[in-house]
């Protein structure tokens, strides 16, 4: 099949031959805003050489979401490949999971297209305009392949408004949307309607196993504990008592239902519906100390112009937290900022430590989980950072 064709300004292939996805509106040498949105282009460069195909969108500022740098048709072979080698990569990293992140977006090189994977439920997101046109084909695939019982469209991202698309969310497939998912330490209900992201953050999943071993008999503090991950992961450890707090008392219920789940002692919890940073400022008020705190915030910042802002509200916790913790305790914090670096976040760590006069040292930094990789070429898909530390007073 012959596609349009876009042709790019002189010397703007080279980030595009180097193994980077994405052809921004600026590097094209005429934008033909008739070709619709969604279409498949082949993109050349001002040398007529063949770089590759994409999804092509006019409106945007990344006007092509490359494909593939082969000459091939993009067809129902060309999705199940790709899905099936990411399912692979999936079954070899974890043999006996069976929630996880199937297919992440530019790092499997199915740019805007996420899909996860809950037990045999699978929630989908399309971020991009041509994926639509490619929907019912993705569908087919997890369900004759994948054997998916239940398929769950999670098109309710603010990327989406950027390409020009509308909000939605509704089950497609099946007639459950609700999984109990067993995290490798504890379970988890899932809600793949209604849950955060597709359901819940898989992305910290081996972030929060990191923490098990410090909790034995701890007093640990959880800030936006959303449905309670990194609790649920302390009280498996033998925390002795854990505050969880989340301005959010849907997601609080949330927990409430997983730690029923668990069967975990209540009088070991307490579960606080508050703004973290008021806590946190009343916490330090009344000099409460703690064994543990974890930060696992939402993103701070969407764009660029907000950094700034964002970076004022890390410290601001990260300080609470170096003046809440006891000598010889320990800090989990979290960025999921992409447009916050690992050197801004580990400054930003520094100068919070500085200013409470607490000296650490950093025992692990890691990123998303295993099943998020990251494109080597595109900065964009490392956006999770997690930083462990040591208080060393």
């Amino acid at each position: 099949m012959e596609y349009t064709k876009i042709t790019l300004k002189k010397n703007e292939e080279h980030r595009i031959k180097s193994g980077h996805l994405w052809v921004f509106s600026n590097e094209i040498e005429k934008l033909d805003k008739k070709i619709p949105a969604g279409s498949i282009v082949d993109v050349y460069s001002s040398k007529n050489e063949f770089l590759g195909k994409g999804f092509f969108n006019p409106n945007t500022l990344i006007s092509v979401r490359l494909l593939t740098s082969k000459n091939e048709e993009i067809d129902f072979n060309f999705f199940r490949n790709k899905i099936l080698t990411a399912k692979q990569l999936r079954d070899k990293i974890y043999p006996y999971k069976k929630a996880f992140r199937l297919v992440h977006s530019e790092s499997d090189y199915l740019p805007g297209l996420i899909i996860d994977k809950y037990n045999d439920s699978y929630s989908i997101q399309l971020n991009c305009a041509g994926l639509k046109n490619y929907f019912e084909m993705i569908s087919e695939i997890l369900k004759s392949d994948l054997h998916a019982k239940n398929i769950i469209l999670r098109n309710d991202t603010p990327s989406r408004k950027l390409e020009g698309l509308e909000k939605i969310k509704r089950q497609i497939f099946g007639d459950s949307c609700e999984e109990i998912i067993d995290d490798g330490m504890f379970r988890l209900k899932v809600n793949l309607l209604e849950g955060q992201k597709t359901g819940i953050y898989l992305d910290q999943s081996e972030n929060r196993h990191s923490i098990i071993p410090l909790c034995k008999n701890s007093e640990v503090l959880d800030c936006f504990c959303n449905d309670g991950g990194f609790s649920l992961a302390a009280l498996s450890g033998g925390a002795m008592k854990v505050i969880s707090v989340d301005i959010s008392e849907e997601s609080l219920n949330r927990y409430r239902e997983n730690l029923s789940i668990n069967q975990f002692d209540s009088s070991r919890t307490e579960i606080v519906n508050d703004d973290v940073f008021k806590f946190l400022k009343s916490a330090v008020e009344q000099n409460h100390k703690f064994d543990l705190v974890v930060l696992d915030p939402p993103s701070f910042t969407k764009s660029k112009k907000n950094i700034p802002q964002a970076k004022k509200g890390y410290f601001t916790i990260n300080y609470s937290a170096f003046r809440l913790i006891k000598d010889g305790g320990f800090i989990a914090t979290s960025s999921c900022s992409h447009h916050i670096s690992e050197n801004d976040f580990l400054e930003i760590i520094l100068n919070s430590a500085l200013k409470s006069k607490r000296k650490f040292s950093i025992l692990k930094t890691a990123g998303a989980s295993a099943d998020h990789p990251v494109h080597p070429m595109m900065p964009e898909t490392k956006y999770l950072k997690f930083v462990l530390i040591k208080i060393t007073d």
